[in-house]
């Protein structure tokens, strides 16, 4: 019987590997990213058509949804939405409270559907139902669910499409909370509203608001981050604050004591990144290290434990992070210049790994970006047993002329010269992750992925 078998042809070089991800984005239970060559990657949980493919089949690996560049990306739950090259904007998926922003409420948007017609969006931003985009010219506007005043229009009236957020021209960046949204100015101040049950608004108190409230009088925040009943914020300085809900240790002060005014988290100055989620927090500092703090019962935190919350900065086995994202209960950590690990929930394939089991440590998500080809051949090589621990074995109908076994940064790591039908690799001494093996049988060349136990 005929069989395609996808040949994956090695790009070794680390220009051609920082092609792969780019922009990273985590959702409730799925995951987005840009290409280096702009186009969309999408994967986990597609039950509300979130991934944007027209199917409800869920990816457990990145998978590229059509053949348009994208410039930015956000997923929030159970839907997406991004920016094209073009300055025009786009959503996909649940849409019951009008999330999407294309002016229905019907429960579902299965493709990549625009908003509007305008082509000068900057940046956007959604989280549980609700979005908050900028435009080129500075304006705000928001969308979607409004019950708790999360839109800042004044009203609690949800809104199918987009509206603008008073008449200033300066807004700079937004964040969207669970029931809350946080945005910065131009010279650096801060704004917060919607739910405040937690302070999560930040104003010192725990009533609603409705419209943007400025937070304090300083001018120079530099990063925010809105998670689920928390804030979190990077002054100019490199300090980190945080605010809001704290039942799981999120804020970092190492107390479970909520904060309704931004509170300095220790005393270091170096942090230059932060994503909050509903019930943990991600950061990197200046010196490129990894720091996770929060609930742990997924292993979201990547220390390699599942189970209990850690209310103060950890520091993550791990080096060289450029960008981070969180997700629910998985977080995506972006690597130098292009290569993507994940941990933490797994259940509908949001890691990206290939499978669905739960990791409590940083996994390697294959990179994308290797040229595939589709050849059709009477028999299948075999490579077993998949996982492997020591000897990793090989069969073919025909002889086998090689085998290399290449790590996610296609740096060969094994060859071996097989010339037989059968053969046999040692990997016993290679590190715990995930590999690739290329075999050359004759005219033939195929890679796998396999992963060391």
């Amino acid at each position: 019987m005929k069989r395609i078998i996808t040949i994956l042809l090695f790009c070794l070089s680390i220009q051609m590997s920082s092609q792969c991800f780019q922009t990273i984005d985590a959702g409730y239970t799925h995951s987005l990213a840009i290409k280096g060559d702009g186009t969309l990657l999408a994967w986990g949980s597609n039950s509300l058509r979130e991934l944007g493919d027209n199917t409800d089949i869920s990816k457990n690996v990145p998978t590229q949804i059509g053949t348009d560049t994208w410039w930015k990306i956000s997923a929030g739950y159970s839907m997406s939405a991004g920016i094209k090259t073009n300055g025009t904007l786009w959503a996909w998926g649940w849409n019951s409270y009008g999330q999407a922003g294309i002016g229905n409420f019907n429960g579902l948007v299965p493709v990549i559907t625009q908003i509007g017609t305008d082509t000068d969006w900057q940046s956007i931003s959604c989280n549980q139902t609700h979005c908050a985009a900028i435009k080129t010219n500075g304006t705000l506007w928001t969308w979607g669910e409004n019950d708790n005043g999360q839109l800042g229009n004044n009203t609690i009236v949800n809104q199918n499409s987009p509206v603008q957020i008073g008449t200033e021209t300066n807004w700079s960046s937004v964040s969207t909370g669970f029931k809350n949204t946080l945005a910065l100015k131009t010279n650096g101040s801060l704004w917060a509203w919607g739910a405040n049950l937690f302070g999560e608004v930040g104003d010192g108190t725990t009533i609603q608001r409705n419209t943007p409230i400025q937070i304090g009088t300083e001018t120079n925040w530099q990063r925010i981050s809105s998670g689920g009943y928390h804030s979190i914020g990077i002054r100019d300085n490199g300090a980190l604050w945080a605010w809001g809900w704290n039942g799981s240790g999120q804020l970092g002060d190492g107390t479970t004591i909520s904060r309704n005014i931004p509170t300095q988290i220790g005393t270091a100055t170096n942090w230059s990144l932060i994503s909050a989620t509903l019930y943990n927090t991600i950061a990197i500092k200046t010196d490129s290290s990894l720091w996770s703090w929060g609930e742990n019962n997924k292993g979201q935190l990547g220390i390699g434990t599942s189970g209990n919350a850690i209310s103060t900065p950890t520091m993550v086995s791990l080096s060289g992070s450029s960008n981070i994202s969180a997700g629910r209960e998985h977080i995506l950590v972006k690597i130098g210049n292009g290569f993507l690990k994940a941990c933490g929930a797994n259940d509908s394939g949001q890691i990206g790994d290939g499978t669905i089991i739960n990791k409590n440590v940083l996994t390697d998500v294959t990179c994308t970006n290797l040229a595939i080809e589709n050849f059709v051949i009477t028999k299948e090589i075999k490579v077993y047993p998949n996982p492997v621990k020591d000897i990793l074995n090989l069969s073919f109908e025909t002889t086998i002329n090689s085998a290399s076994i290449y790590n996610v940064l296609g740096q060969e790591v094994i060859t071996k010269v097989i010339t037989a039908k059968e053969g046999t690799v040692d990997v016993s001494k290679l590190a715990v992750g995930t590999y690739f093996v290329k075999i050359t049988a004759d005219n033939l060349v195929k890679t796998m992925k396999v992963i060391k136990e």
